[in-house]
């Protein structure tokens, strides 16, 4: 009887390699998901510069797109009431309105390079949600 209580009673087997592998793939799952978040995040919010000319090709769209051009003077109204900008951006093919309701840029201005984000539509408006002004030259070494 004692030695069969003795077979029975042998030690346990180490379970470290079944920790380690548990562990190597639990890492490889989490690893796995930030990626793909990571990859369907930036899809999502991904959005080119395009030219003047190149938006017009384009056509409307109710994807995300960014407008690159520069502010025509004569072409700007700001509405302080209702917090509204309407101006057109031009490149070397033409001009494109644009209206931005927010508070206006303090470097807004006639010749300023500005960068709209928005909606390109039917009417062939850009609709921005962000405005971005590109740094002027007057910063820049001479």
């Amino acid at each position: 009887m004692d030695e069969l209580r003795s077979a029975s009673e042998a030690p346990p087997r180490s379970t470290s390699g079944g920790r380690r592998m548990r562990f190597a793939v639990a890492g490889a799952i989490i690893i796995i998901a930030m990626g793909w978040f990571i990859l369907t995040s930036m899809g999502a919010s991904t959005a080119y510069y395009l030219t003047v000319a190149e938006l017009k090709s384009t056509g409307p769209s109710d994807r995300l797109v960014r407008a690159s051009g520069t502010v025509v003077g004569d072409s700007i109204e700001w509405d302080a009431q209702q917090m509204l900008l309407w101006f057109e951006i031009a490149d070397e093919s033409g001009s494109l309105p644009v209206v931005y309701h927010g508070p206006r840029p303090d470097m807004f201005m006639d010749g300023a390079q500005a960068v709209a984000e928005g909606i390109y539509t039917k009417d062939g408006i850009v609709v921005a949600t962000s405005l971005l002004l590109k740094c002027p030259s007057k910063y820049e070494e001479e």
